[in-house]
């Protein structure tokens, strides 16, 4: 089940979502600019290279950073992208305190956007498989819930019978446009349901639900108490989306 689904849960004045299903190798494919620089939170490894002003560890460098997003350490670790080494050095003792907590708690004391780092993405993964990010932009999350939507979406097809699975392995990320649509309602928690998806031939359909109870993600899905107030729609031909609301 867990492989099935996306949930997101957006808060939009602390540009907040709480997900599950995405993963930071989504964040990577998402990445218009390569990241270079990643600050990582407590727990401190000794054995990686730790910035001696904030005595966290830290990852410089496109291919170390695309090395890290894509490994499993990224699963668990907390971090946040910077852009210049030397304002990393001028971060004042309260904001290094801040960023603590922001480890330590997985939750902000005020939004975690730091003018000296000019970080666009906070990456918090929590105990129970479910990750909060935070997004300067929220055309960037766009993007990174358009990546994981596609793998989702692989993974979904790779299930169907060949017939279905030949057509197609290649779909189109579904585009911002689309997704703005979405955003009043990910303010209220929306699952997107593979695995109750429908392939044909000429579309893919999958059913976006609402849950009457707080979405765990290690614990048994109920499906009974959610109501399906639209769908994301494939036109396998035009190989494009849209987004259909009850």
């Amino acid at each position: 089940m867990r492989n099935s689904v996306i949930y997101v849960h957006y808060e939009p004045l602390a540009h907040m979502f709480l997900t599950a299903g995405i993963s930071a190798s989504d964040v990577l494919s998402a990445t218009p600019t390569p990241l270079r620089h990643l600050l990582l939170l407590p727990p401190i490894d000794e054995d990686e290279f730790i910035d001696p002003h904030t005595g966290f560890n830290e990852i410089s460098g496109e291919a170390a950073v695309a090395d890290f997003l894509r490994s499993k350490d990224a699963r668990d670790r907390s971090w946040l992208d910077y852009k210049h080494g030397t304002y990393l050095r001028e971060l004042m003792p309260t904001e290094i305190a801040e960023l603590l907590y922001l480890g330590h708690a997985k939750t902000h004391i005020q939004p975690p956007f730091y003018y000296k780092l000019q970080n666009n993405l906070v990456f918090l993964p929590l105990r129970n498989d479910m990750v909060t990010m935070y997004c300067r932009q929220v055309t960037f999350f766009s993007k990174t819930l358009a990546a994981a939507i596609v793998k989702h979406l692989r993974w979904a097809a790779n299930d169907q019978p060949f017939w279905l699975r030949l057509r197609q392995q290649h779909f189109q990320p579904v585009g911002e446009t689309t997704l703005s649509g979405l955003f009043p309602n990910l303010e209220d928690g929306v699952l997107f349901d593979f695995g109750g998806g429908v392939f044909s031939r000429d579309q893919v359909r999958i059913p976006l639900l609402t849950l009457t109870d707080r979405y765990v993600p290690d614990q048994p899905l109920d499906l009974d108490g959610a109501a399906q107030f639209g769908e994301l729609v494939l036109d396998r031909k035009a190989d494009a989306w849209q987004l259909k609301l009850k």
